[in-house]
């Protein structure tokens, strides 16, 4: 009965142990982009990205080099934004780096990503100069959620799939 006991309670304290890591910040700051450039530069298989803007340089430069590393991108950008002259899309695009543009939807507002299946970013934190610098947004960094991992891994498969290739390609290429 006590070996019965004693493992059941070292079951449980490793059950309670294994707790979500969460970060929270807030913008204007670095600390979103930082976090944001930390986990691409630690990433060792995966990132899948969508995010309504992108053209702060710190973070595309960072999966430029994570790309060059062998990491599988996949990123998925508002049409309108990518249109503009800041945008970083079309660069990313010529870097041979995996992206689309919102093809299905008007808008694509969406700002969350996913790093190695194992970490998640969300929040209101554009990828942009101006969210470090301007804005005031935020961003939350979750760790260690298995379920919530995979609800935002869904969700970005369900858009990455209706989202046409063939479209954003078209796009890009000024078609």
């Amino acid at each position: 009965m006590r070996k019965k006991t004693v493992c059941i309670f070292l079951i449980l304290m490793w059950v309670f142990s294994v707790k979500a890591e969460i970060k929270v910040f807030f913008s204007p700051s670095n600390d979103c982009e930082n976090e944001i450039i930390d986990l691409i530069n630690n990433s060792q298989k995966t990132i899948d990205i969508a995010v309504y803007a992108i053209n702060n340089r710190n973070i595309v430069k960072a999966l430029e080099k994570a790309h060059r590393r062998g990491i599988k991108l996949r990123i998925l950008t508002d049409k309108s934004q990518a249109s503009l002259k800041s945008s970083k899309a079309r660069q990313i695009f010529a870097n041979g780096i995996n992206i689309k543009v919102h093809t299905k939807y008007k808008s694509a507002h969406d700002k969350f990503a996913i790093f190695d299946d194992a970490f998640i970013l969300t929040g209101s934190y554009n990828w942009t100069n101006a969210a470090s610098k301007q804005n005031t947004e935020n961003c939350i960094f979750l760790l260690s959620e298995p379920e919530i991992v995979k609800k935002y891994q869904n969700r970005f498969n369900e858009l990455w799939s209706v989202n046409s290739e063939k479209k954003s390609k078209a796009w890009f290429n000024g078609k």
